[in-house]
């Protein structure tokens, strides 16, 4: 049978979701908070397509969700489409769809498309389409502390099952808990760190003083895009069960973390928990300061119970593999930025954890 394709330009995309068709879809092919945030995107351009929906007898049967961003390659500004969402109906799959609406938005968006963040399963598809190469490989660690074997091992509800990994959690905890007491960290006094939920003034004027040389410059207007317009929301709204990625979360909330010596900022870093998963997403420092942060985080996460850490900052990630207690397990951990044109870095500019679309989930 044949896809029809259909596509979503963001000029199109409020009045969309407000219609009758969407509202009517059993699958909705993206969240209206998702949509808000696609709006507000200040790299976004009105006729940019961010949305192919594929439809067999007039129902939907996949779809595909972009955004826009840009990157800095030997001074020039190239524009691109981040994937970020790719769904199949389950009488559906291994039938080329996924792909064919793939080929149709590297064809809408001049051939420039980026992914990351990716499942495993995922991967394997877009690197079978043979249109992406890997730009960076990021060295990174997973770190376990509290850890949840329910979780980790997506144990069957069964009342035997369960009462094992209750059993576990709580040996789990008691060991954690009774390791924390052996823990010191080394006091730096001249160096603290104060914590808010969103950059303030003082970061983003140091951040004026001091950009990052980074791929992607993601600054002041694309840090208040993210916290103003979040893809999670703790609220239950009407629909969620429809859309088949995130957009509900029990317990998600970022960090920003200043640093300072002397009453002198030395920079910030932002971090974010989801149900328990603390994510590591974006640094601006001017001076080294990779056993301090290690040593707030490791703290962190004893203090407020985290399950288990993803960090990609190399510097970070060797020194937790390094000092690996109090935690459980420490492993190295990354993935991988791919994209389907070539990017020039003679600079080394710098890539962020959050690259992509890591800071919205």
């Amino acid at each position: 049978m044949t896809l029809q394709i259909k596509k979503i330009r963001l000029n199109e995309l409020e009045s969309f979701v407000n219609s009758k068709e969407f509202r009517e879809y059993e699958v909705v092919p993206i969240s209206p908070i998702r949509a808000k945030s696609y709006l507000a995107n200040p790299n976004a351009q009105a006729d940019d397509i961010v949305l192919y929906l594929g439809f067999i007898d007039n129902k939907l049967v996949a779809f595909r969700s972009l955004f826009a961003d840009t990157l800095n390659s030997e001074n020039q500004q190239i524009r691109l489409g981040w994937c970020s969402g790719n769904w199949v109906h389950e009488q559906h799959r291994r039938l080329g769809y996924s792909e064919q609406l793939l080929r149709e938005a590297y064809s809408d968006w001049d051939k420039k498309l980026m992914f990351t963040n990716y499942a495993p399963n995922s991967e394997k598809l877009y690197l079978k389409t043979e249109l992406f190469q890997a730009i960076h490989q990021f060295e990174g660690v997973r770190a376990y502390l509290y850890a949840k074997t329910s979780k980790l091992y997506q144990a069957k509800s069964n009342a035997f099952s369960l009462f094992i990994f209750k059993c576990l959690d709580f040996n789990i905890t008691v060991f954690v808990k009774f390791s924390a007491l052996f823990y010191r960290s080394k006091q730096h006094q001249n160096i603290s760190f104060n914590v808010s939920e969103k950059p303030d003034k003082e970061c983003f004027e140091f951040l004026k003083l001091n950009p990052i040389d980074s791929l992607f410059g993601r600054k002041e207007t694309e840090l208040n895009w993210i916290f103003e317009h979040p893809w999670l929301t703790q609220q239950n709204y009407v629909g969620a069960s429809r859309y088949p990625f995130s957009s509900n979360s029990k317990a998600f909330y970022y960090q920003t973390v200043k640093i300072t010596r002397d009453n002198k900022m030395l920079g910030f870093f932002i971090f974010s928990v989801r149900e328990g998963h603390l994510k590591t997403l974006y640094f601006n420092l001017t001076e080294d300061c990779t056993k301090e942060i290690a040593a707030f985080l490791i703290k962190y996460c004893l203090t407020n119970k985290i399950e288990y850490a993803t960090i990609y900052k190399k510097e970070l990630a060797d020194e937790l593999l390094n000092r690996k207690f109090p935690f459980l397990y420490v492993k190295g951990y990354g993935q991988k930025i791919y994209s389907t044109f070539h990017v020039s870095n003679k600079k080394q500019r710098t890539f962020q954890d959050g690259d992509g679309d890591v800071f919205f989930t």
